[in-house]
C-alpha cells in the first residue's frame, strides 16, 4: 500500500487531492481533526482491535471532529483521490493554535482481509496529513506514515536518500523514482530500483545489487534492502529464481557497460 500527496488543498473548499495505488484489495477511511494523542495509543493496539473497530464501524470514534469518506477498493495502479470536509451544517475544523492537539486529516489504507495472512505481513498503512492553513502556514505534507503488521507490529516509514543526495519521503520519493527513472550509480544503464539498509541510499538497480556488498554511496555493509518499484527491466537470466548462467569475464561486462553508456548497439 502507498499513498502519495500530489497537491496543496484549496483553503476555500477544504479540497486535497491524494495519489493512492494498492497490489491488494483495500479499504480506504478518512478521518479530519484527530487527536493526536488518541491516535497514536489506538495504533499501539493489538490488530485484532483494530480491525474489529474498522469492522463495527467505530474507528477512532470520539476522537475526531469529523469523518470523512469510505471506499472500497480492488487492487490497482496510480489512482488520483479528491478529498474534501463532509458538506453540510457543521463546525469548521478547530485545529487550535501550535502546539496543535489535533492532526488535520489521518487516511488509514486497509487491507481487506483473507483466510491466510501470515503475522508480518502489512495490513493498514496509517497516512498523518498536514494542511496549510493561515495558522499553520507550512507546505501541505505528509508528516508521518505508519504500518501496521498482523503481529501486531508499528513501523514509522523513515526517509530514503536518492543517489542526488537530497532526502525525499516515501510519498514523493516513490514518483520521482518512477516517474523520471533515475539510473543506477553503478551501470548507469538500469533504473534505480533497490533501497539498501540500515544505510537508506537508493542508489542501485537490481543487477548491481547481486555484485555488491557495500552502498557505493557511503561504503557502509549492505544487511537488507526492499524493491521501490517492480524489476521487469531485469533479462530472464537476471531475474530471481532464474537457472545460473556462467559469469562472463570482467573485461566483456565493463566493455559492455562503455558500449552502453555511449549508446552504440552491441
Amino acid at each position: 500500500l502507498r499513498f502519495t500527496h500530489t497537491s496543496t488543498p484549496f483553503l476555500h473548499t477544504e479540497e486535497i487531492k491524494c495519489m493512492v495505488s494498492s497490489q491488494e484489495d483495500y479499504r480506504l477511511l478518512a478521518f479530519w481533526g484527530v487527536s493526536i494523542r488518541e491516535l497514536h495509543m489506538f495504533l499501539w493496539r493489538p490488530w485484532s482491535v483494530i480491525s474489529s473497530a474498522i469492522n463495527q464501524g467505530v474507528l477512532l470514534m470520539g476522537h475526531y471532529q469529523q469523518c470523512g469518506f469510505e471506499i472500497k477498493d480492488v487492487s490497482h495502479r496510480d489512482k488520483i483521490i479528491t478529498m474534501s470536509l463532509p458538506k453540510g451544517p457543521r463546525e469548521p475544523l478547530d485545529l487550535g493554535t501550535p502546539p496543535r492537539l489535533c492532526y488535520p486529516l489521518v487516511i488509514f489504507l486497509v487491507r481487506e482481509p483473507r483466510d491466510a495472512l501470515h503475522p508480518d505481513e502489512t495490513v493498514a498503512l496509517i497516512n498523518v496529513v498536514h494542511i496549510k492553513d493561515s495558522v499553520c502556514t507550512l507546505p501541505t505534507s505528509i508528516l508521518a506514515q505508519y504500518l501496521k503488521q498482523a503481529n501486531g507490529q508499528l513501523s514509522c516509514l523513515k526517509q530514503l536518500y536518492l543517489a542526488t543526495g537530497n532526502p525525499v519521503s516515501y510519498d514523493s520519493g516513490m514518483e520521482f523514482v518512477e516517474g523520471v527513472d533515475q539510473l543506477c550509480v553503478v551501470c548507469q544503464y538500469y533504473p534505480l530500483s533497490r533501497a539498501l539498509l540500515p544505510c537508506r541510499h537508493t542508489c542501485i538497480c537490481a543487477s548491481c545489487f547481486n555484485k555488491l556488498d557495500t552502498c557505493p554511496m557511503c561504503r557502509s555493509p549492505i544487511k537488507s534492502y526492499f524493491c521501490i518499484r517492480n524489476e521487469e527491466y531485469l533479462p530472464e537470466c537476471d531475474r530471481p529464481g532464474a537457472p545460473p548462467t556462467k559469469p562472463e569475464p570482467i573485461a566483456q561486462w565493463l566493455q559492455d557497460r562503455l558500449t552502453d553508456f555511449l549508446g552504440f548497439h552491441r
